[in-house]
């Protein structure tokens, strides 16, 4: 069952229940003012009979059967009652009906004095040793109820239909904005990414909504749209490894090489494993910083730091000028450490790898950055470093995820990448944070 449904059921369910509750009420109080008006009117009609006869007759005994006669009207009948309960006198309605009261009943009225039974209205007066009951026919009542009754219902079903009719109209308004989203799930779960999601004017909560799920829509494209790129990419980058390995094991099935090739094929094919382990481990550490994992944050030498990988990468000394530059005062800052060596790494194996023999690689710390600059080949578009699988230099090896792990490592340590670049002239990359001193 839709919402909208549900929401029209609920609202006829209330507006039905609350004009039925209405009416009952509203029944019971004016059949409260008609049993009252009808034990008046009683009162009114026997009251100066019984003073007239007080005032006429000394002894009530003597008077009270010629009172039980006097009083019987189209509307009011008697009975007579002596002090032993025993029913002295009936008197019938002037339209000859005689009013059926069991003794019980009788006793009831006798000690209750005044009120309204299954049939009748009822009043006792006491006259010497007895008890003059009158009877007062509720049938203009009964008619009454049933004219209140059947107009509620009548305008129940003449405003029903066209509050119905307004209430699905304002209903469907309302809703429209949650029909529309559920479409546009639909569509989604169906695998249609060109859904646009459009802007909502509305500022309620469900114009808010809007908004809310727009954004998540977006961003949910983009997420799919990355995967899908990221699926090709990491295909296409397992592919060219994986297809010489398999060539090369069918050559050597065949045994078409002589025992001075057999190890360069071995030593290649070591090689193109190495590869793609390299880029297995790069995907994995990817997968780890996008999974959120929280990261191990401990206080960090910078110094330090720089000595640990000046003494890793010593070798690059032999063909490049890489030069460290230590800090004055030592800086400690709070991040994952093994990360951020990380980080480092790619920026000087990067540096390396576009740079000529005997060109400059620099790692230093200035106004809040950390930076890897090189006088190496330079990039073209500097923009894009950081997306995943991006490469400029194709001739060069490599899986194109350095940058992008360094971006992502940055971003989980509250820094940013700033990348500087210009064709022919050289690539500074920053990591850029608000140091704790």
């Amino acid at each position: 069952m839709s919402v909208r449904v549900k929401a029209i059921l609920l609202f006829l369910s209330l507006y039905l229940g609350s004009v039925a509750l209405l009416s009952f009420f509203s029944l019971m109080v004016i059949r409260s003012t008609l049993y009252k008006y009808t034990l008046h009117y009683m009162e009114y009609q026997v009251n100066p009979l019984l003073d007239f006869y007080k005032n006429y007759y000394k002894n009530p005994n003597y008077y009270a059967k010629l009172l039980a006669e006097d009083v019987v009207s189209r509307e009011i009948a008697s009975i007579l009652v002596d002090e032993k309960g025993k029913v002295v006198k009936r008197e019938s309605f002037l339209d000859g009906e005689m009013p059926e009261v069991k003794v019980q009943d009788i006793q009831n009225m006798i000690k209750v004095q005044k009120g309204i039974g299954n049939d009748y209205a009822f009043m006792v007066k006491r006259v010497g040793d007895y008890h003059l009951i009158l009877l007062g026919k509720l049938d203009s009542i009964r008619d009454v109820e049933r004219q209140i009754i059947f107009f509620t219902a009548l305008v129940l079903v003449a405003v029903s239909l066209p509050a119905s009719l307004l209430a699905f109209y304002f209903i469907n308004l309302l809703l429209k904005p949650l029909a529309y989203l559920t479409e546009v799930s639909r569509r989604l779960s169906r695998g249609e990414l060109d859904v646009e999601i459009r802007k909502s004017d509305s500022k309620d909560e469900f114009g808010l909504l809007e908004e809310a799920y727009a954004s998540m829509v977006e961003r949910l494209k983009s997420i799919i749209l990355w995967q899908r790129e990221f699926i090709r990419n990491v295909a296409h980058s397992l592919k060219t490894p994986l297809t010489y390995i398999k060539g090369q094991a069918e050559l050597l099935q065949r045994n078409k090489y002589t025992e001075e090739e057999l190890k360069e094929v071995y030593r290649s094919i070591q090689l193109q494993a190495e590869k793609m382990g390299k880029l297995i481990n790069q995907l994995t550490t990817i997968m780890r910083l996008e999974s959120q994992v929280p990261l191990k944050v401990e206080e960090v030498s910078l110094n330090q730091v720089f000595a640990e990988l000046e003494e890793e990468y010593e070798f690059i000394r032999s063909s490049r000028r890489f030069i460290v530059e230590y800090l004055d005062e030592d800086v400690v800052l709070y991040m994952d450490k093994e990360y951020f060596k990380m980080a480092l790494r790619n920026l000087i194996e990067n540096a390396y790898k576009y740079t000529e023999e005997g060109q400059e690689i620099r790692l230093y710390f200035r106004d809040g950055c950390v930076a890897v600059e090189d006088r190496g080949i330079g990039m073209e578009h500097p923009e894009k470093a950081g997306e995943l699988f991006y490469r400029e230099a194709t001739d060069k090896e490599g899986s194109g995820l350095g940058l992008s792990i360094v971006k992502l490592i940055a971003q989980r340590s509250g820094m940013s990448m700033k990348v500087e670049s210009q064709k022919g002239v050289g690539t500074r990359v920053s990591l850029c944070y608000n140091f704790k001193l």
